[in-house]
């Protein structure tokens, strides 16, 4: 069985995200050497299967990512989110100006990762990625951009509503919002114009949009976009390409998502032409390298409209479906010329549960019994530090104290909507206590094959918060579904 020789990857994250997890995991998997770029306490340290971590430090991160390579050598880094895209992009700008075969040697590792220095600016920005698309003759909304620097000035009153209005340098739907009248537009244009973390970002916006404010024309920190408001199904196709060229790719539906504009957390596999097409031709036009995200709206014609780009890693790109499309194999071919290691289908289902999102979205949600939960159940330390991080998360420190200290005033700006509602976990009445056993005592009798998944599910299970007793019960079902598969089918069976 051929493995990936001495190809090495660098995972980088900034944020601490679960893509970062699930896409070290695929690489390792197939025989790559995979180390990670991240943060102290990013759950990606609780795998077991990742060689090395090197510390992200945001105040020194440059020398942080230099540092890395030197000691790792890398064939190839791999981001797992936007701002480290636009970090790896501001090095390549300091290192190129260097004429030295250092800075040319790190140069050339980034444009391998990302692609060529022409593709920064449609990669950083949905403003000229659009423009980019709609040259290109591909499917797109109405777009007005209104550029940084540029003061907001009354638009034209024959523009239609709703519209989404969306912030140059953002992800994961942080500043995207859709208007449904004139007069609410002045005041989200100046709430995507504050930082993505202020928890008063609609209070700030109501002030900077004031008409006493008004009068002095203060001019945009962001470019924005207001795009015309497609009705439909959102939809993503995620591909592997490798110098202008898409070597695998993946398209789904989101059927549940975690927040308005927010990611998926329950998707499903489809099969679409025009969005195929679309992404080959971005993809080629910027001669585009690595793992890519193309985001679209499906409308109820089923015509794909295509509205971003993200250039890096997914939720579906750690995925290996029952046709064959592995990008972790695929890019472990492309770059060493021998196949990957054999990889079981771990899809195998049209409907895909994604963990940790779906249970944290509803921990109670129906999706969790009726469709194919993608949590990965062999590691049981990472199912506990994403469970644990789920409950956290969301929740400025700010809100916290005002919560706990004012209780009153925390919501009466909920009330205002000037902040929103929580978007933790929602506590869930206990089970009855007989809920449990059957499955754990159906999960023994599957045979000695099953023990491991066992503790593997006993393991999760005591992960769980108070009140998460159906996220336990589906891991000893999955543990029992996840032996009895192997003992049918046996390795790289797809079920």
């Amino acid at each position: 069985m051929s493995t990936c020789g001495h190809a090495g990857i660098l995972v980088f994250g900034t944020q601490d995200y679960p893509l970062a997890v699930r896409i070290s995991l695929a690489l390792a998997d197939v025989g790559f050497p995979v180390a990670t770029l991240t943060h102290t306490k990013h759950p990606v340290r609780q795998t077991r299967r990742i060689q090395r971590h090197f510390p992200y430090h945001s105040q020194f991160r440059f020398s942080s990512i230099l540092s890395a390579i030197n000691r790792w050598s890398p064939d190839l880094i791999v981001c797992t989110d936007d701002l480290a895209v636009r970090v790896l992009q501001a090095l390549h700008e300091r290192v190129a100006a260097r004429d030295d075969e250092a800075g040319r040697r790190v140069a050339s590792l980034i444009e391998r990762s990302l692609g060529p220095p022409t593709s920064f600016p449609a990669m950083r920005d949905k403003s000229v990625f659009l423009a980019l698309a709609e040259s290109e003759g591909l499917r797109c909304p109405k777009t007005i951009v209104i550029p940084a620097s540029h003061a907001f000035e009354p638009l034209d009153p024959e523009i239609t509503y709703p519209v989404v209005v969306k912030a140059d340098h953002s992800d994961g739907g942080r500043c995207v919002r859709t208007v449904n009248r004139n007069a609410d537009l002045r005041t989200v244009v100046w709430e995507l114009q504050t930082p993505d973390n202020w928890w008063a970002r609609r209070f700030l916006g109501a002030i900077l949009a004031s008409e006493a404010l008004g009068v002095l024309k203060l001019p945009l920190r962001r470019t924005i976009s207001l795009q015309q408001y497609v009705l439909g199904r959102p939809s993503n196709r995620a591909v592997l390409c490798w110098k202008g060229k898409v070597l695998a790719g993946i398209s789904v539906e989101a059927v549940e998502t975690t927040q308005d504009c927010g990611p998926a957390s329950v998707v499903k596999v489809i099969d679409h032409p025009e969005m195929t097409l679309a992404c080959e031709r971005m993809v080629e036009r910027l001669q585009l390298s690595g793992f890519v995200g193309f985001d679209f709206i499906l409308d109820s014609a089923n015509r794909a409209w295509l509205l971003e780009m993200n250039p890096r890693v997914t939720q579906t790109c750690h995925f290996v479906l029952a046709d064959g499309t592995d990008f972790a194999a695929s890019l472990c071919t492309q770059m060493n010329r021998m196949p990957a290691r054999s990889q079981p289908a771990t899809v195998y289902q049209d409907l895909i549960a994604l963990f940790p999102n779906e249970v944290r979205r509803s921990p109670s949600s129906q999706y969790l019994r009726s469709c194919q939960h993608d949590v990965p159940w062999d590691e049981p330390e990472l199912v506990r530090c994403m469970l644990n991080q789920g409950g956290r998360t969301g929740i400025p420190k700010r809100r916290m104290f005002l919560e706990r200290r004012l209780p009153l005033v925390a919501d009466a700006l909920v009330r205002l909507g000037l902040v929103g509602t929580r978007t933790g976990p929602v506590p869930m009445p206990p089970l009855p206590d007989d809920v449990v056993p059957p499955a754990l005592e159906r999960a023994l009798n599957v045979g000695t094959s099953a023990v491991g998944s066992l503790g593997i599910a006993a393991s999760a299970i005591s992960a769980v918060p108070a009140g998460g007793q159906t996220f336990a019960v589906l891991a000893a079902e999955n543990a029992s579904a996840l032996s009895e598969r192997r003992e049918i089918g046996g390795k790289g069976s797809k079920v």
